[in-house]
């Protein structure tokens, strides 16, 4: 079947060739006859087995001669042509996202939402840049919004409990705190446990920086004002009633440098006196030589002495 085959093939290429008599054309199909046999041994498979068909001309003498075959279509009185260009087609999404309502393409703020399923470079509506976060997202101390766009929610911390982003030194944070947007918020600001002096005595003062909380100044500790150091006891002070309490003792400024007991500006007849030098005034202390103190009374210096 194969040796079949190969002859029909070498003559339907010799009915091309010009100017080849009949016997010509015989005396070599019998030779191809005989140079393919090598078909007839090989299996029905030839799909690895080359074969050149020019050399079933190679044997042919230089008087033969080829003429080219031309090949039309009859379609449209052969007349058909096909265009080497690529067809233009229509972008209709634009259109149809317009027509669904995603009418927008960019944002002047905002985040662009609800994109077109057709073309992603449409969308419905320009949402707050903080409406970002599902519900699930959101949670305390952060409170979820009531509304939402695009079906994103605000996660923000409540200012009415979390109003203080910093404390005033030496003023520290309170009352917890809650993150929004990256920034911190607290609850409130309170003063450090060990500032719990007020320091409202008496001619104190607090020590160092005072912190003030609910309109009330707190210091670490307190101390007397400049000058309130003495305690007088000697002679008293000369003010008694100006000190400074610290730790239970009573710290003035103006001591006493004599006790101004005496009070006569010149000294009795019949009675003797001393004179006090801080004063200059003369205290009483009896009665003269020759005069006796009656009922032996004293009355504020002044002896009530008789002469015998």
């Amino acid at each position: 079947m194969r040796k079949q085959l190969a002859i029909g093939l070498s003559l339907f290429a010799l009915t091309g060739l010009g100017g080849v008599n009949k016997n010509f054309v015989s005396v070599h199909s019998q030779e191809a006859h005989q140079k393919y046999t090598h078909l007839v041994e090989t299996s029905q498979s030839q799909t690895f087995e080359p074969f050149v068909g020019a050399s079933l001309f190679a044997d042919l003498p230089n008087r033969v001669s080829f003429q080219t075959a031309n090949v039309s279509f009859i379609a449209s009185d052969g007349g058909l042509t096909f265009e080497t260009s690529q067809p233009v087609f229509t972008d209709e999404s634009p259109q149809t996202c317009k027509n669904l309502g995603y009418s927008l393409t960019s944002c002047s703020s905002g985040t662009p939402t609800s994109p077109c399923p057709y073309n992603s470079t449409y969308f419905k509506e320009c949402c707050d840049a903080r409406y970002k976060y599902s519900k699930s997202e959101c949670s305390y101390p952060n409170t979820v919004s009531g509304d939402s766009c695009g079906g994103k929610y605000m996660c923000y911390c409540d200012k009415s409990l979390y109003s203080v982003t910093s404390c005033p030194s030496p003023q520290v944070t309170s009352g917890g705190s809650c993150t929004e947007e990256g920034k911190t918020y607290y609850g409130k600001c309170v003063c450090p446990s060990n500032y719990n002096q007020t320091c409202d005595g008496l001619n104190q003062q607090g020590v160092g920086t005072g912190c003030t909380q609910n309109g009330v100044t707190y210091y670490t500790s307190c101390q007397c004002k400049s000058g309130y150091n003495m305690t007088c006891d000697d002679l008293g002070p000369v003010a008694p009633t100006d000190y400074c309490l610290k730790d239970g003792i009573k710290y003035y400024n103006n001591c006493k440098t004599c006790e101004n007991k005496c009070t006569l500006d010149v000294c009795p007849s019949g009675v003797t006196c001393t004179l006090e030098e801080c004063s200059q005034k003369y205290c009483a202390t009896g009665c003269a030589v020759g005069a006796v103190d009656l009922d032996n009374y004293w009355c504020d210096g002044a002896l009530r002495c008789w002469f015998q």
